[in-house]
């Protein structure tokens, strides 16, 4: 049978390369302009917020409480959120305070507490003064920014998901590729907790996608992450995966059986988890504390007990602000102001929680998003107990929780439905 020269050469003259070429464009079919824009800007911040790591300073390996570092870092943060910032305002202004309408009581009170801490930058000199409300109010219109993805066609929001993860995940590989392996729990110059904040967010961002892409994603997150023996990033991917399925599918006989075994498991093999933990590592050790910082928690303590008001976002030095995302939000915004938000930042949570759990007139992608914004939420939650801050402009950790934290009320659509 004599085959069209056309059809010849797209289906049987290098498939491989004919399937990449297809799988590019179906990225982009169907899709319009602004759409397009906003997901690649979004997908450029998440690179620019992980690879520039790879040229790291190899000075700030051994400083846990390094968070705000220089050079190509830095200028890797400031294009991120500058691209997506004007795109989403050129693109999607409208959609942007549409948006700010849908929030629940909860998140709108959060962003009305961050709006009211401006007066606590009024102290000491003028440029600190700039720099920290300039900073509060780039915190609030991220946080509104963020909201609009969530704007998009289901479909869309599951490729800007899937994508992002792929970039994270992309970025340990490439660490590992070009640093060499970890030595003393170190990527060449990248301190663990630095390394494997992208990889939590990667694995969150994956349980989006349902397929063989996702699977692979998360297992590949999961094993870099235990090589540099992150703990918050390792327990913080397991109780994603594991408050995903509790939600998104049934409870049956087989999961609770392979519970049990694997609680049997951990027991039995605790001298190797402990080893692998690096728990016998004197300054890891459970004799170090919950964290093994509590040196700088009960500096921040000390801060609170000075400061009770509070001294405005990102006024608090490293070591006042106790390498803990509670504590520090409790310094910046004061005991009540930070106690507020900790406590909205619950009832999201447990808002999360009420969609997971109801199934009514949503389809499986509705459920399967609800699912996993559940479960990105209770790990980054849990993770923040060990990372400097809870609300971040500058590293995956801090854009993931805002983009899971701020997301609107919207009616359930499927496909490719627009949202109006």
């Amino acid at each position: 049978m004599n085959l069209p020269a056309s059809f010849v050469d797209r289906s049987t003259t290098n498939p491989g390369k004919h399937r990449l070429t297809a799988g590019a464009a179906a990225i982009f079919r169907a899709r319009s302009v602004s759409t397009i824009a906003v997901i690649g800007t979004f997908w450029a911040w998440c690179g620019l917020l992980s690879f520039p790591m790879i040229d790291l300073n190899p000075d700030f390996a051994d400083v846990p409480t390094s968070f705000a570092l220089g050079g190509t870092v830095l200028i890797g943060q400031i294009t991120g959120i500058a691209l997506f910032i004007t795109t989403v305002s050129l693109m999607h202004a409208s959609r942007a305070f549409a948006s700010l309408g849908r929030l629940s009581l909860a998140q709108v009170a959060i962003i009305g507490i961050i709006y009211l801490s401006v007066v606590l930058q009024l102290h000491d000199d003028e440029a600190a003064t700039f720099v920290g409300v300039f900073y509060t109010i780039l915190l609030m219109l991220t946080a509104l920014m963020l909201s609009v993805v969530w704007t998009l066609p289901p479909d869309d929001i599951e490729t800007c998901m899937k994508v992002a993860s792929i970039i994270f995940c992309l970025f340990g590989i490439s660490a590992l590729a070009v640093l060499g392996l970890p030595q003393g729990r170190n990527v060449g110059g990248i301190q663990p907790n630095l390394f494997s904040a992208p990889l939590l967010a990667g694995f969150i961002l994956s349980q989006f996608h349902a397929g063989k892409t996702g699977i692979v994603v998360r297992i590949l997150c999961f094993s870099m992450a235990a090589l540099v023996s992150s703990r918050y990033a390792l327990i913080g991917c397991i109780s994603a995966l594991v408050v995903h399925d509790l939600t998104f599918n049934s409870l049956r006989p087989w999961k609770v059986a392979a519970a049990i075994v694997a609680l049997l498991l951990c027991i039995f093999l605790w001298p190797q988890i402990a080893t692998f933990l690096a728990l016998d590592d004197s300054s890891r050790d459970l004799s170090s504390g919950f964290t093994g910082r509590d040196e700088y928690w009960y500096a921040a303590l000390a801060t609170i007990m000075d400061h009770p008001l509070g001294i405005g976002f990102k006024r608090a030095s490293a070591f006042e602000a106790g390498h803990n995302g509670y504590l520090k939000t409790l310094v910046e915004f004061g005991i009540v102001g930070g106690g507020l938000i900790i406590l909205f930042v619950g009832c999201v949570i447990a808002a999360a929680r009420a969609e997971a759990v109801r199934s009514t007139g949503k389809d499986r992608q509705q459920r399967r998003f609800a699912c996993a914004r559940l479960g990105g939420l209770v790990a980054l939650a849990f993770g923040a107990f060990f990372q400097p801050q809870l609300f971040s402009l500058g590293d995956a950790f801090g854009v993931s929780l805002l983009l899971l934290l701020f997301k609107p009320e919207m009616k359930p659509v499927s496909g490719r439905a627009a949202i109006a």
